[in-house]
């Protein structure tokens, strides 16, 4: 066997393969199975360049579920059907032209280009028809006039695509497959004018047909759509952005008529559009086009989009490019974190959207295509202080900006990101802009004493006489990313419902610390003191008093009401933790093995593991002072001590105060955050309303919720131990009928076995009826970092 398989490996280095070169495939299937029946358990033939993506990324060969290339029967008699020649009606056009739309809005949603576009044959061929948009000497119009110009058409919008995929803003592995080596986007044939010339061509001809058919006004239809389409994309591509003053409001004007256009065709069509057309024209779409790419690596099929999917996707992908001309146009740093902050919490946004935002947002060392970085820090800085260093020159306030401007573009260009990308560095950023805030206070202490040499020492590092502005601002960028980074957890489902107290908990601490840190920043910027000449650091300068203040104000206003929601959300979920309603998953069993895990897992030892675990990103930093487990207990007890029924009419209550801030800070939010408000509105009125109909039930005053948490503790416990005690007994050689009556026995000693019963007995008395059926939800049209509860 082994001689046999030298002689195979032999032939193939004769054979000269060179994939690049070579389209012929080489049926090495003997050679496979010969060298792995050579094989023993536990060893794996690999080249040295395979990776660990590489080998997430493999597919089982001969698997028609994942290998794209393992061609069928009825693949083979698909593919044998294929006629370059074929006359198409217009009927067979339209049928072609919503396929490839299919599959360009698959492509979209992140999918290859071998698994969408290049599936039609008519696109990937590489003699193409002489007579394209050539009327008068076509035989066959309908390819000539109308489809391959809505290809072509169609090419060109894939490229102008893949070029800003290719500024690697987005990641390969996880939003867009770049592995590619052959592209197709009839660049080399047809420019961008000779493209729009085609679409006039198609746009004649189908105007010539209209009556005969009702193919022919969809046809029209799409090729007006595809014009205006690839005109958008053109003038939103960063270099025309950047060079043509005129580029952005002229890819508005044609995605607004590109809109109007789509939702009209979705109106009238609705029909065609809905429902599911059969292969009318066989052989026209290859599923195993891969094959016809052997130096590619194999992949797994894709399921293409319904056309009404498409069409769906078509229109958000239409609409999320508004935000360009909004990004552009927002001139504070504040109202660029609102922004950020409510594209990382869209729905599923497109990657391509995504890409272009980053690119338009931070490129070519500018800020929105403009401003350079280092003068978009000094802008941040100034815009919440409202001052401006006298003599920013240096090399050591410049390095400082640098690093500044760093973090602050990566945090944004962070929250285009896929969601549990923007969670994951944000987590890692943390430790970053901690050390920034210490270079910062380091900075702003220098400072001081290069002003004011003949001060005394102590002076520098006295908040009483140095502002520390510039530490300031690090400080609260660091708090709205660690609150970011702890509510992006509830979008993503990372917490169970058990762990809510907790995190809540902390999410109110740190809020908490960035309200008195604003109230701070407000204070210093009214002392009188720290404007007096002689200790002066800052000259005021582009941005106005009032203005800081009123930025200042807003920003404290939020945390403020994030604050209170967090503290009433931590209350209902520690109540609904306390009559066993959010259960840890190592509650659910009953088995003797199950209840022995719950006891050592309801330890103090077990649940300072788990709390250090789940918060050591921000344990590590130096501010704020993290909330300790021992914080957290002490915390909790606290809390044990009210009747369970009081946490949800306190709760309400906090709610109500969140509603009162949110609307006298509603007015300063006219021209920034407007979004994040009326979702704070919605998460805010949700849960009142949900408390509101809680308390209005007979449940808040059921003996269930009259304890307190202190003694739902003592009952868990006392179930627990009675539990664990009748597994022993039923161990034995004791009869089912004898524990049962063991078990009244110590039921009826032990008193306080009897009130935990009671207490159980009403806890799911509660839940069986549906009073206090406890459910939560993110509105991810809303604010999905919030949870919203509903009982």
């Amino acid at each position: 066997m082994a001689d046999e398989t030298d002689a195979e490996l032999a032939q193939l280095a004769a054979h000269k393969l060179d994939m690049e070169e070579c389209d012929d495939w080489l049926d090495i299937t003997s050679l496979v199975k010969a060298g792995a029946q050579t094989l023993a358990s536990g060893e794996l033939i690999k080249p040295e360049s395979l990776t660990l993506l590489d080998a997430m990324t493999s597919i089982q060969v001969m698997d028609s579920r994942l290998d794209m290339g393992m061609l069928s029967d009825s693949d083979m008699a698909e593919i044998a059907q294929w006629d370059i020649d074929r006359t198409l009606s217009l009927t067979d056009t339209l049928w072609i032209v919503d396929r490839m739309l299919c599959c360009e809005m698959t492509w979209h949603n992140s999918a290859s280009l071998l698994q969408t576009i290049y599936t039609c044959n008519y696109y990937i061929t590489d003699d193409l028809p002489p007579a394209i948009g050539q009327a008068e000497v076509t035989g066959n119009k309908e390819r000539d006039l109308v489809l391959y110009p809505l290809l072509v058409a169609t090419g060109l919008c894939c490229r102008q695509v893949w070029h800003e995929y290719s500024r690697e803003n987005v990641y390969a592995e996880e939003d867009v497959l770049l592995g590619l080596a052959v592209l197709r986007f009839f660049e080399d044939q047809y420019s961008l004018a000779d493209t729009m010339r085609l679409l006039d061509v198609a746009q004649a001809y189908l105007e010539t047909r209209l009556g005969e058919e009702e193919a022919a006004a969809m046809l029209l239809a799409h090729v007006s759509m595809r014009k205006r389409w690839l005109a958008a994309l053109v003038c939103l591509s960063v270099e025309y952005l950047s060079e043509d003053p005129g580029a952005l409001d002229r890819s508005m004007t044609e995605l607004e008529a590109l809109a109007a256009e789509h939702q009209g065709y979705r109106s009238t069509y609705a029909e065609h559009i809905g429902q599911a057309v059969d292969n009318i024209v066989p052989g026209v779409f290859d599923a195993k086009c891969m094959r016809k790419f052997p130096s590619l690596a194999p992949i797994k099929p894709k399921e293409l989009l319904k056309l009404s999917e498409a069409h769906a996707t078509l229109a958000r992908l239409v609409s999320g490019l508004s935000l360009v001309r909004k990004l552009l146009r927002i001139e504070s740093v504040e109202s660029l974190v609102h922004f950020f902050q409510g594209v990382s919490r869209q729905a599923e946004p497109l990657p391509y959207l995504r890409s272009l935002l980053i690119s338009v947002f931070a490129s070519d060392g500018h800020v929105q295509l403009t401003q350079p970085l280092l003068e978009f820090v000094r802008r941040s800085i100034r815009e919440l202080c409202g001052t401006k260093l006298m003599g920013e020159e240096g090399d050591r306030i410049d390095l400082f900006y640098q690093e500044a401007a760093r973090m602050l573009v990566d945090w944004f260009r962070t929250l285009c990101q896929n969601a549990p990308r923007q969670r994951r560095i944000a987590l890692k950023y943390l430790a970053g802009w901690d050390s920034l805030q210490g270079e910062a206070e380091q900075l702003d202490i220098w400072l001081y004493t290069q002003r004011q040499p003949n001060a005394p020492s102590t002076e520098a590092s006295d908040p009483a006489f140095n502002p520390f502005w510039i530490s300031s601002w690090a400080y609260h960028m660091k708090l709205v990313l660690m609150g970011g980074a702890l509510m992006t957890g509830i979008r993503l489902d990372v917490y169970l419902a058990y762990e809510f107290p907790q995190i809540f908990c902390y999410v109110t601490q740190v809020f908490e610390s960035h309200a008195s840190h604003l109230t701070r920043m407000l204070e210093m910027s009214g002392s009188n003191e720290l404007h007096e000449e002689k200790h002066r650091l800052w000259t005021r300068q582009g941005v106005s008093d009032i203005e800081s203040k009123a930025q200042l104000e807003r920003w404290l206003s939020v945390a403020v009401v994030q604050k209170e929601l967090a503290t009433a959300l931590w209350l209902v979920s520690h109540a609904c933790e306390r009559l066993g309603v959010f259960r840890p998953p190592w509650a659910k069993g009953r088995s003797k093995l199950a209840l022995e895990v719950c006891r050592t897992q309801e330890s103090e030892v077990s649940q300072n593991s788990r709390y250090a675990l789940r918060f050591r990103a921000f344990s590590r930093l130096n501010s704020p002072t993290p909330l300790t487990f021992d914080g957290w207990m002490t915390t909790k007890r606290q809390l044990d001590e009210y009747p369970i029924s009081d946490l949800f009419v306190h709760a309400a209550r906090i709610l109500t105060d969140a509603k009162t801030g949110l609307d006298k800070c509603r007015r300063g939010f006219e021209h920034t955050g407007e979004e994040f408000i009326r979702a704070m509105y919605y998460v805010v009125l949700a849960n009142s309303v949900a408390l509101a109909k809680l308390l209005k039930s007979d449940a808040v005053k059921s003996r269930a919720m009259a304890v307190s948490g202190a003694d739902a503790v003592v009952f868990r416990e006392t179930l627990l131990n009675e539990a664990l005690a009748q597994t022993d007994s039923t161990s034995s050689d004791m009869t089912k009928a004898k524990a049962k009556r063991e078990k009244k026995k110590r039921a009826a000693r032990n008193e306080a076995a009897a009130r935990a019963h009671e207490w159980q007995a009403d806890v799911d008395q509660l839940v069986s009826s549906g009073a206090l059926n406890v459910s939560w939800t993110t509105a991810a049209d809303r604010h999905p970092d919030w949870p919203v509860f509903t009982f």
